[in-house]
C-alpha cells in the first residue's frame, strides 16, 4: 500500500498503482507499508533509487546508512521487544532533497502517528527533517524498554537472594544475553547517527544535521544504562554463587554436628568393647574406674567444647 503525505499542508492521499507514476513527488512523503515488488518498482523507478535499496532486509540486526550524491538510505531497527524475546523490526528510510520514503511493516505503522503530530501545519517540512522525527521518535522509545528492563534486574536480584538453581541462573544469563544484542544495537544506531549528523550532502541540509545531536546524546546515554544494568546481572550471579556456596556449608555444619552426637551414641552403647580393647582385658581388672570413666567423658566433652567455640552448634 502507497499513501502520499504532502509536506506542505500534511494532507494524506492513498494512491492506486496506475495512478502513482503520474503524480508529482515534489515535497512528498511516501509512506509504503508492506509494499508488493511491484510497488517497490513503481517508487524505485519514479524517483530513481533503486528496488534492492528500498526493500526491507531479512537480517534483523541490520543497521546501515547509505550516502549516494542524490539522496541517503538509512536501514533502522525498531525494538519490540527485549527482555522475554529479541524482537527487532526494520524499517528503511530513503529521502532527498524533493522527497522521504518509508519502508515499514504494517505492525509498525502505529509509530508515524507521533511523527505526523510534529509536523508543521502551517510551512513545509523538509524531507531530512521528517526523517530526524521518525528516527528520534524510534530512539526515544528504547526508553520504553530501557524501564523495564529495570523492572526485570530488581525482580531478578531478589529471586536471586531468595531461591538457588538452574532456572533463576538461566533468567540471569538469558536477560544478559539480550543486553548484549540490545546494545550491539545501540552502538549500531549511534554510528549511524554521527555519521548522519556529520553528513554534508546537499539532502542534508544543516539545520536538520544539528538536530540529531539529541538523538546521539539519547543513544549514548541507553548505552551507559545497559552497561550498567550488565555490571548489576554480573553480580547477582556473584551473589547468587555466595548464596549457595553458604548454603553448602551451612549443610556441612549441621553434617559434622549430626556426625558428632553419632559419635556419642556409638560411643556409649560400644562402652564394653571399648573398654576390652583399649585395655585389652575383659573386665575393668585393676584399672581404676574412675580413669575409665574421664577418658571418656573427655572424648565427649572436648569436641562438643571445640564446636561450640566455633559456633557450629546452631546452624545460622
Amino acid at each position: 500500500m502507497i499513501r502520499l503525505i504532502n509536506l506542505s499542508d500534511n494532507s494524506e492521499t492513498q494512491v492506486p498503482m496506475r495512478d502513482f507514476h503520474d503524480t508529482p513527488l515534489v515535497n512528498v512523503w511516501i509512506e509504503a507499508t508492506d509494499p508488493t515488488p511491484e510497488e517497490l518498482g513503481a517508487i524505485a523507478e519514479k524517483t530513481g533509487i533503486p528496488a534492492d535499496f528500498l526493500r526491507l532486509p531479512e537480517s534483523e540486526n541490520l543497521v546501515n546508512l547509505r550516502v549516494e550524491p542524490e539522496y541517503g538510505i538509512v536501514n533502522f531497527l525498531i525494538v519490540k521487544e527485549i527482555f522475554a524475546a529479541k524482537i527487532f523490526h526494520p524499517i528503511v528510510l530513503a529521502f532527498s532533497k524533493d522527497n522521504l520514503i518509508t519502508v515499514i511493516g504494517k505492525e509498525d505503522q502505529s509509530k508515524f502517528k507521533v511523527v505526523k503530530d510534529r509536523m508543521h501545519k502551517v510551512r513545509i517540512d523538509p524531507p531530512s527533517l521528517v526523517a530526524y522525527y521518525i528516527l528520534d521518535e524510534i530512539v526515544e522509545d528504547h526508553f520504553i524498554h530501557l524501564e523495564e528492563i529495570e523492572a526485570n534486574t530488581v525482580s531478578l536480584e531478589e529471586e536471586v537472594l531468595e531461591e538457588t538453581g538452574k532456572d533463576i541462573l538461566r533468567k540471569v544469563f538469558s536477560l544478559k544475553a539480550n543486553l548484549v544484542s540490545f546494545n550491539k544495537i545501540l552502538w549500531y544506531e549511534r554510528g549511524l547517527i554521527f555519521n548522519l549528523k556529520n553528513c554534508s550532502a546537499n539532502w542534508c541540509p544543516t539545520r536538520s544535521r544539528s538536530l540529531f545531536d539529541t538523538t546521539h546524546e539519547y543513544l549514548t546515554r541507553q548505552i551507559d544504562i545497559v552497561e550498567t544494568y550488565r555490571e548489576i546481572l554480573s553480580d547477582a550471579i556473584n551473589a547468587h554463587l555466595s548464596t549457595t556456596s553458604n548454603k553448602i556449608n551451612t549443610s556441612i555444619r549441621r553434617l559434622t554436628l549430626v556426625m558428632f552426637y553419632l559419635t556419642i551414641v556409638t560411643t556409649l552403647t560400644s562402652f564394653p568393647n571399648t573398654i576390652a580393647t583399649f585395655f585389652g582385658i575383659s573386665q575393668f581388672g585393676s584399672t581404676h574406674s574412675v580413669i575409665i570413666f574421664v577418658a571418656l567423658i573427655a572424648s565427649i566433652i572436648l569436641p562438643f567444647i571445640w564446636l561450640r567455640n566455633r559456633k557450629w552448634l546452631k546452624a545460622e
